[in-house]
């Protein structure tokens, strides 16, 4: 339950500075979705209950508070969730290369669903032609930047999870040595 607390926490806190902070001019069109790294994060290394409760709950306030049409973001980080699911199956999920790659992938399929869900169609193709630099610096910085934000959720899930007694502390030293 405290994970699942702290996950929750996390997405709520990572949603309200992407509502507020940076939807910033000095931030438009440089920060992708930052929830993206978060439901990657969840399918590879939490247990499946725990993991989509918190992908459910994320998707639905993202979809309350976007403004845009609803269940698009819930859907989105679904799918995202269970397509990560299944290529953790397949591939080797440690490697900081795979785990760029599906981020950046991740955000690229965003980007596309928005637009064809937005967009309408006589207006599809120069709608894309105007995002394209922006869909790309976003992919890119998201590949960058995804293995790091991967990384330090997964200190804070051994922190969280580590034994609070002084016995734990005690070992932890000694594994530390």
């Amino acid at each position: 339950m405290k994970i699942f607390c702290l996950y929750l926490l996390i997405g709520l806190s990572t949603v309200v500075a992407k509502t507020t902070i940076l939807t910033l001019p000095l931030f438009h069109g440089i920060f992708y979705d930052l929830l993206i790294p978060l439901v990657v994060f969840l399918s590879l290394s939490l247990p499946n209950r725990t993991s989509v409760s918190v992908v459910v709950i994320l998707g639905l306030i993202m979809d309350l508070l976007s403004g845009g049409i609803f269940g698009l973001y819930l859907s989105i980080y679904f799918w995202m969730f269970l397509s990560t699911k299944s290529l953790s199956k397949c591939f080797d999920v440690g490697k900081t290369i795979f785990q760029s790659a599906l981020i950046g992938v991740c955000v690229l399929g965003q980007h596309v669903v928005f637009w064809a869900s937005v967009a309408p169609p006589w207006k599809g193709a120069q709608l894309l032609a105007t995002q394209t630099g922006t869909v790309l610096l976003q992919t890119f910085f998201a590949a960058l930047t995804g293995p790091g934000i991967l990384m330090l959720l997964g200190r804070l899930e051994t922190r969280f999870q580590a034994p609070s007694s002084g016995a734990g502390r005690e070992t932890r030293e000694v594994a530390i040595r």
